[in-house]
């Protein structure tokens, strides 16, 4: 028991030490781009990812090693409802962004015929519109949190057929109408997302290989290596998600069929689920050059 406490511990504080950094870094980057209004679409959805998966970190993580080291942090109604809310619309937008960043990528390097140009510049034209439609899209479903969000007690939690609960809050349906009606948005959602991670994912790899087969025999015949690398960085991320999605869900179908709930598979979803928003600002670091150039050039004016 004291061997899983402290790969506990030690777990969600590298999550924390990794993740809140290295988003901020990003941002930072972001930052500096639009100030200098040098900045590209790919730049400005990995700005937002990289603000969705701070969020998730600060109202999620933070709270999970706080419980981990034994502190734990007093909720009322209203930081419950807030604090809920944030997260759940962070993590809704970085489903989104990094679906939309791998068709955002297709789009950009996959073959298309002449009478289908005008439809794809079409669609990065409409790029900001998309984003902000998504963003008020995820603020109205996700407002159940913000409405019915009580701190997790003995006596506010127990009405299991209406209430999703959360480590140290819950939310408790007025109705089961509306407590299936809203996980059915929240499950189609995320599930129409994951779709086109997946297919985005299929593609950027079908392009990819195609281009290979065509540089044998072709050898004259190259892709820009920014694009090839900013592509390997999308796949990347794609596959990060998905894994990251995927082991959060077999521990929650484990969590449904073992009774009672083990508290160690419980604590590895709540990590796995936290992997992405943590891990993937290294990954966009170590594989974008113009971001490490910002970092360095911040760094640099601090120490000069």
């Amino acid at each position: 028991m004291q061997v899983w406490f402290i790969l506990n511990m030690l777990g969600f504080i590298s999550l924390d030490m990794i993740g809140i950094p290295g988003n901020l870094a990003i941002l930072y980057a972001f930052i500096k781009a639009i100030c200098q209004q040098n900045f590209t679409p790919s730049e400005i959805i990995l700005g937002k990812l990289a603000l969705a998966n701070l969020l998730v970190i600060l109202t999620r993580g933070v709270p999970l090693t706080f419980r981990t080291l034994g502190v734990h942090i007093m909720y009322d109604g209203l930081s419950c409802g807030i604090a809920l809310y944030i997260y759940c619309v962070s993590r809704a937008m970085s489903i989104f962004l990094t679906s939309m960043l791998g068709c955002f990528q297709c789009l950009l390097i996959a073959p298309c015929p002449p009478r289908c140009l005008r439809l794809r510049h079409s669609i990065l034209a409409r790029l900001p519109s998309i984003m902000i439609s998504l963003w008020c899209f995820n603020l109205l479903v996700c407002c159940t949190r913000l409405l019915y969000s009580m701190p997790r007690t003995g006596t506010n939690c127990t009405k299991e057929e209406i209430t999703v609960v959360y480590d140290f809050c819950c939310v408790v349906f007025p109705s089961q109408l509306l407590y299936f009606g809203n996980g059915a948005v929240f499950v189609s959602r995320d599930m129409f997302f994951l779709g086109l991670m997946t297919f985005s994912s299929g593609c950027l790899l079908f392009v990819l290989h195609q281009h290979g087969k065509r540089m044998k025999r072709l050898p004259m015949l190259q892709m820009k290596h920014a694009e090839i690398r900013a592509t390997k960085s999308v796949m990347g991320l794609l596959a990060m998600y998905l894994l990251s999605f995927g082991l959060d869900s077999v521990f929650w179908m484990v969590n449904l069929c073992v009774s009672p709930v083990s508290l160690r598979f419980a604590d590895a979803r709540m990590f796995f689920d936290s992997c992405y928003s943590a891990i993937s600002p290294m990954l966009i670091i170590l594989t974008n050059r113009k971001i490490q150039a910002s970092i360095k050039c911040g760094i640099g004016k601090s120490w000069g």
